[in-house]
């Protein structure tokens, strides 16, 4: 509402009673009255190119967007730079079903403003909606980070991009390669389907035996399922063929602190640390681990390093409270806890 207000900000300076009574009971939401009040002034005022365009919005605001598409597109007829008419026409078409009009009618409002969220917003929906998926990404990602549209334009755009992949996955599906089977793994993976997605790593791996991120991709699935053991297996065959991969150091990091084996955890963790400095996760979990092990210096600089990445963690500033309340820092934990409530208390709600 907030935006359609901003387009047609202002008021025509002819007013007549038609027009004053109109401004009253849009003001009032009385949407119905406000449109005969346009219909009369437009019997003897049919040039108005802003009066069509406020007829419009009023009967796009009731919903009756067969109503409201006529009356917005006579509006453009009149005056082609109104783009603000050719947008809510868009809409209209859109929520009526007809997907090719309104594809019309948002080119023509972005050829005149092309720099407005909701027009490429509406059009990616409208591209969405024609089955032109990769057009419809396109427009959706040019819509600006902070927009009112924001939101609903990065909802899409996961559907989209889901959608397209899996389109080139059907493609590609009867091909005997190592990347169709990592593709179809992935793409079961999205839906949760695991017993399917491991399936087809380990059918990728058959094909390519060094297959980078297909054992982490089975490792991740067992992880999600609690099946630490399994995990922390596949996650030590990534490593065989890619010492580097921090996240495979960090989740055997963790396994192994979790069955108590703290030295072989912290060796883990700091190899992971030396690969990933910048991984709050990394950071958090090196830190746990110095405090299983009573280095208390060493897990405090690690957890201050989680807490400056990831303010955000509640974890972290929990652990680093118990840090500082061991090292006789009293207020610093008071401080380091507080934060912890309230992040918590955040998350809960």
């Amino acid at each position: 509402m907030s935006f359609l207000v901003t387009v047609v900000a202002g008021f025509p300076e002819q007013i007549n009673n038609d027009l004053l009574r109109a401004k009253e009971a849009e003001q009032a939401r009385d949407f119905a009255r406000a449109a005969e009040c346009y219909a009369g002034f437009l019997r003897e005022h049919a040039d108005r190119a802003d009066i069509w365009q406020r007829l419009g919005l009023v009967y796009y605001l009731d919903y009756q967007y067969d109503k409201a598409a006529p009356a917005l597109e006579r509006a453009s007829e009149l005056d082609p730079d109104m783009w603000g008419a050719d947008l809510f026409l868009g809409i209209s078409e859109y929520r009526m079903g007809r997907f090719a009009d309104a594809r019309i009618a948002l080119e023509r409002a972005l050829k005149v403003k092309p720099d407005v969220a909701e027009s490429r917003f509406w059009m990616g929906s409208t591209l969405m909606a024609l089955g032109k998926r990769e057009e419809a990404i396109s427009e959706l990602e040019s819509v600006p980070v902070g927009s009112s549209v924001e939101m609903d334009a990065n909802h899409l755009l996961v559907q989209a991009y889901r959608w397209v992949a899996e389109d080139y996955y059907g493609r590609i599906q009867n091909v005997n390669s190592y990347r169709a089977h990592q593709l179809a793994a992935e793409a079961y993976a999205w839906k949760g389907k695991y017993q399917n997605a491991i399936l087809e790593y380990r059918k990728a791996l058959e094909l390519k035996t060094d297959l980078e991120g297909a054992h982490r991709g089975i490792a991740e699935m067992y992880w999600e399922q609690r099946q630490f053991e399994k995990a922390a297996s596949e996650y030590e065959a990534e490593l065989q063929n890619f010492p580097l991969d921090d996240e495979a150091r960090l989740r055997i990091g963790e396994y192994l602190l979790a069955q108590g084996k703290v030295g072989e955890a912290v060796m883990q963790l700091e190899m992971a640390h030396r690969v990933n400095g910048t991984s709050w996760e990394v950071c958090r979990a090196l830190g746990q681990a110095q405090m299983a092990s009573g280095d208390m210096v060493k897990a405090q600089s690690s957890l201050e390093s989680a807490v400056k990445i990831r303010p955000e963690d509640a974890l972290s500033h929990q652990l680093l409270a118990k840090v500082y309340r061991a090292s006789g820092r009293a207020d610093w934990a008071d401080r380091e806890e507080g934060i912890y409530e309230k992040l918590s208390a955040s998350e809960r709600n």
